[in-house]
């Protein structure tokens, strides 16, 4: 399975790469992508992908990578958004200090961060963290969704059963 990283460079590219996106994130079942990000019909697919396809247009500091197994006629097998910022757009959190060794995907953006003297930050899933936590990056906070809402609609209590 000899797997290529490149750039995804042209909005034909999103089709394959979504498809990817939301079968990773269907098995194990992550809710919250299902809640903030993707509706699994096919017009929901469509919304999707022209959403990123406006959001990567419109977002100098973004990066789409894509991983291709070559055996398999160059089908996305992994992908990535990276946003390479000149200004820190979080918090700093100087207590602790971030060095990582990357896997080839990520690579390429930590060696632009270095070059530029910016910090590094991951958003991650519970999942994604213990990979991101392996690779030397330390945790600084959990962001926490509040649901509680008094007088919620049924569609309101619908989307919060479906958190659980």
């Amino acid at each position: 399975m000899p797997l290529q990283l490149r750039r995804v460079t042209s909005d034909a590219e999103f089709n394959e790469l979504v498809q990817c996106i939301c079968e990773s994130y269907a098995t194990p079942v992550n809710r919250l992508w299902r809640l903030f990000r993707h509706d699994p019909s096919p017009a929901g697919f469509i919304e999707l992908r022209d959403r990123l396809i406006r959001e990567f247009r419109a977002d100098p500091a973004a990066c789409w990578l894509k991983i291709v197994d070559t055996d398999i006629g160059d089908k996305v097998v992994g992908a990535a958004l990276w946003n390479t910022y000149t200004e820190n757009p979080y918090p700093v959190y100087k207590e602790h200090p971030m060095e990582a060794e990357w896997w080839p995907e990520g690579e390429p953006r930590v060696q632009e961060a270095d070059r530029l003297n910016l910090e590094t930050f991951i958003e991650a899933t519970d999942l994604g963290k213990l990979a991101y936590e392996a690779c030397g990056f330390v945790y600084a906070g959990t962001n926490y969704l509040e649901s509680a809402k008094r007088n919620a609609s049924p569609e309101w209590r619908a989307l919060e059963r479906d958190m659980q």
